[in-house]
């Protein structure tokens, strides 16, 4: 009795307004995620640039998102996609040039879109020169203490992420990632003195590396940027406590400073642990496979573990997932947040697998697990290609260190524009793309679904201009878990603002199916939108019930 009753309180905790903090339009962002060398390629040569970016800013704004968070632009040695960077104050060639980033920001500020760019906080390339001053000898350079040494290689490497190496130096450095990326020094939260290399957080090399952290992000937000995804946030002050007060103090600082300056500029942060991030400052937290997401987005959508194996998860035809998890901790994450900031769940990333994979590849399928995606009470964030459902091409080649951890160039393939050679991505000979197109015959396309009444493109358009509309489906509307959480499907939540109610419905199984719960509304429901018009939805004698086809999603308005 006690556990069901926690739960009961658990799933009402949402019912308050997960309040956002300013700016002000931070409520009402749609965010589309690009990953920039697969996006649009507008010079021939085979990769995506931001010229092919700016050409398609028409496209980003009629399907209904204003705002876009690009992956690392900057100049880059190109072993881990972009993300070890080697100048943090240039446009990589590949990409275009810093004027043609910013001629690209002011056309989209012209068209109502802010942009977002990738912040790369927690490390360099090891090509990068800063790097390569300190593996100088001389320990007393201008960068020699941008980055962690220890003071000789006498005894061995202190732990398992310092590197070996042949610098005069004469020391392990520590890597953030990869070998190939070492750790900027923010310093230690408790240095152990028997360590003398761990600096202290207010250490002249840990003090003059949030500096430039400062100097990079003024850079950007100088020239029109609009935030930041700051990729490993929680990564960079290190041997931190369980409540993690030294990343927090490192960012609350930063936030200081940054409010203060850019108060219309936000900052989203990959940590996926709301409950710090947003105590932080950040504005956003995204919610993704790991930290609270292996209790939330993994068990939802997630059909493999990270090594491959089969897992069953909620939306798959099987009907064999669990719903309890999400109910629970998203209630918790909302209660987090709340009044402070939002946790956003991206439908997928350049990091995480398309939800069109395996057998999970029908567009009723498709728009069933998107309509959770865009009816939750945050920011939305659809990474590129899903709102036409492309293909997770799983056996795509290695590009770039994609494969170092898992497959991440089977979700970074080129976005597919048309019928024509290579999809419309670029004009360049198929065998110099950046990653091969899907190769399937009926592979999807924006040309063909914008034709298509019926495409999952133009049911993403609509679900879009329905939330902006709906003050009760966008961020500000409250969120409570309705349906019983031992019976998930169909599973059924329940958005509201200011009297106005809905009832958002969920049965991605391959079974009819049917649910009963406490009424939460007295009146008539009505269908607004939705995969199907033939759900019902009935309230009698103190209890609704629910009737749904298989597979499809439906959104109910109640009275």
């Amino acid at each position: 009795m006690k556990k069901i009753t926690a739960l009961a309180a658990a799933m009402c905790i949402c019912a308050s307004v997960c309040a956002q903090r300013t700016p002000e339009w931070l409520k009402d962002a749609c965010i589309y995620h690009i990953y920039p060398s697969t996006f649009k390629d507008s010079d021939g040569d085979g990769i995506g640039d931001i010229a092919g970016i700016r050409s398609k800013l028409d496209y980003i704004k009629e399907v209904g998102f204003n705002t876009i968070w690009i992956s690392p632009v900057f100049r880059s040695a190109f072993e881990d996609g972009g993300y070890d960077i080697t100048d943090f104050y240039e446009v990589d060639p590949r990409f275009g040039t810093n004027s043609g980033l910013v001629e690209m920001i002011n056309e989209a500020h012209a068209k109502g879109i802010r942009v977002c760019l990738d912040l790369v906080a927690g490390h360099t390339s090891d090509k990068h020169p800063w790097f390569r001053q300190s593996m100088l000898a001389d320990k007393n350079l201008q960068h020699s203490d941008y980055y962690i040494w220890t003071d000789g290689k006498e005894g061995g490497k202190p732990e398992k992420k310092f590197v070996d190496n042949d610098a005069p130096r004469n020391g392990y450095y520590l890597k953030n990632y990869y070998d190939i990326q070492p750790a900027l020094n923010y310093g230690y939260a408790h240095p152990d003195p028997s360590k003398p290399w761990q600096q202290a957080y207010d250490a002249p090399g840990p003090t003059a590396v949030r500096n430039e952290l400062k100097n990079i992000i003024a850079f950007w937000c100088d020239k029109g940027v609009d935030g930041f995804r700051v990729d490993m946030a929680p990564s960079l002050v290190k041997n931190d406590d369980a409540q993690r007060t030294g990343i927090k103090r490192l960012w609350n600082e930063i936030f200081a400073w940054y409010e203060q300056k850019y108060p219309e500029n936000i900052m989203l942060s990959e940590w996926s642990q709301p409950q710090f991030s947003i105590d932080a400052g950040f504005d956003v937290d995204l919610i993704i496979h790991n930290g609270i997401g292996e209790k939330i987005y993994r068990p939802l959508v997630c059909q493999t573990t990270n090594s491959g194996e089969p897992t069953p998860c909620y939306f798959d035809k099987a009907g064999q997932g669990q719903v309890r998890s999400f109910a629970e901790a998203y209630a918790e994450v909302c209660d987090a947040v709340r009044g402070k900031g939002f946790a956003s769940m991206p439908v997928c990333s350049h990091d995480i697998w398309r939800m069109n994979r395996f057998d999970r590849n029908t567009p009723a399928e498709l728009k069933t697990v998107l309509t959770l995606f865009l009816t939750l009470p945050m920011p939305p964030i659809v990474y590129y290609g899903e709102e036409i459902g492309m293909r997770n091409i799983e056996d795509a080649p290695d590009k770039e260190g994609s494969l170092n951890v898992k497959n991440r160039s089977s979700c970074r393939t080129p976005m597919q524009w048309d019928t024509s050679e290579n999809a419309g991505f670029s004009t360049a000979d198929p065998s110099k793309l950046y990653l091969p197109i899907d190769a399937a015959a009926d592979r999807p396309n924006v040309a063909t679904q914008q034709a298509d009444p019926n495409s999952i493109l133009n049911y993403v358009k609509g679900l879009l201009a329905l939330r902006a509309a709906t003050p009760a489906l966008g961020t500000d509307g409250t969120w409570k878990f309705v349906s019983d959480p031992e019976r998930p499907y169909p599973m059924v939540y329940m958005r509201e603002k200011e009297g106005e109610k809905y009832l958002v419905a969920f049965n991605p199984s391959a079974k009819s199916v049917k649910t009963d719960f406490a009424a939460v509304a007295d009146g008539k429901a009505e269908i607004v939108y939705g995969t199907t018009d033939k759900a019902r939805c009935t309230t009698s004698k103190g209890r609704t019930t629910i009737t749904m086809r298989p597979v499809s999603a439906v959104i109910w308005h109640v009275e």
